[in-house]
């Protein structure tokens, strides 16, 4: 009997050993697997992951922002680009801002040039897309002093050698309600296309807030040239009548969560006396006075 029992304990111990070792087996392998996932449930729970990234506003670190705006005329420096708002004008852009204060992004906006197609329009620049890649940066070493710096490439769309880039650079600081801003813009590339004629932009842009959320800001500036290239003198009078100024006073307030901004637009430009902007043709209205209102929002 004695020796039955013992042949038992041998067979018995190995069998409980052997049963003990695939337990912690299987244990520890539904732990693994309950740490790594396969089939259908992965597959699942990636798609939540993806789905929760793209559900989210950050990119790389950045967020995305978008601007729209829909006006009566397009004013670039005291000149239309809608031919006097014959057409209204349509702007967009979206940007992805880092927290570096790096920025980039895609500008968009509709054209009607004078010209010598039908209806007297330039039938090859209808559009301008503008990329962008620029840095921010807010109160430098303390001083208040806010910096926005950009190189923005001007594209249009049939008539690629009109393509030219500008620097925008702007100062600005807060005095109370007042906002002082100051820029200076040159190209880096031929202005306009023209061959070896280089532009620079220079504008005090101040801004003062209102009671009931009214903003009143306007802007003065100067466009001068300076021309390495064939000489220009389009309306023969034997100089280079190349700079201008121009200037602008309006009013803006947030209504419904839309920014509308009224705005008075003017330029030193006269018509038969300026070699860029001074056509006679009473059709090329771009340099007269306006009035432009415009309905923008951002988010």
């Amino acid at each position: 009997m004695k020796n039955t029992m013992n042949c038992l304990i041998c067979v018995a111990l190995p069998v409980f050993a052997l049963s003990n070792a695939v337990a912690e087996q299987s244990s520890e392998r539904g732990a693994a697997e309950g740490m790594v996932e396969y089939g259908p449930s992965k597959a699942a729970k990636q798609s939540i992951d993806i789905a929760d990234y793209l559900d989210g506003d950050e990119f790389l670190g950045g967020k995305f922002s978008t601007w729209l705006e829909l006006a009566s005329d397009y004013v670039y420096r005291g000149t239309s680009e809608t031919r006097d708002g014959k057409i209204p004008s349509i702007k967009g852009a979206i940007t992805w801002t880092h927290t570096s204060g790096i920025y980039l992004g895609l500008y968009s906006a509709n054209n009607l040039f004078p010209g010598n197609g039908p209806r007297n329009n330039n039938s090859s620049i209808n559009a301008l897309w503008g990329p962008y890649i620029g840095y921010s940066t807010k109160d430098i070493v303390g001083t208040g002093i806010n910096y926005n710096g950009m190189v923005f490439q001007y594209m249009y769309p049939g008539s690629s050698n009109n393509n030219y880039a500008e620097v925008f650079n702007y100062v600005d600081k807060q005095y109370g309600k007042w906002n002082l801003k100051a820029e200076f813009t040159p190209t880096i590339s031929d202005w306009f296309g023209v061959k070896s004629l280089r532009s620079y932009n220079v504008a005090f842009l101040p801004s003062y807030s209102l009671p009931y959320g009214v903003t009143v800001s306007g802007g003065i500036g100067y466009q001068w040239f300076k021309n390495d290239g064939p000489r220009i003198d389009y309306n023969g009078d034997g100089r280079q009548d190349l700079n201008w100024m121009h200037w602008n006073v309006g009013l803006n307030r947030k209504v419904f969560g839309y920014l509308v901004d009224l705005r008075y637009h003017d330029t030193n430009i006269k018509k038969g006396e300026h070699d860029l902007y001074g056509n006679t043709d009473p059709s090329w209205k771009t340099v007269n006075q306006r009035l432009v209102i415009a309905v923008s929002k951002s988010f």
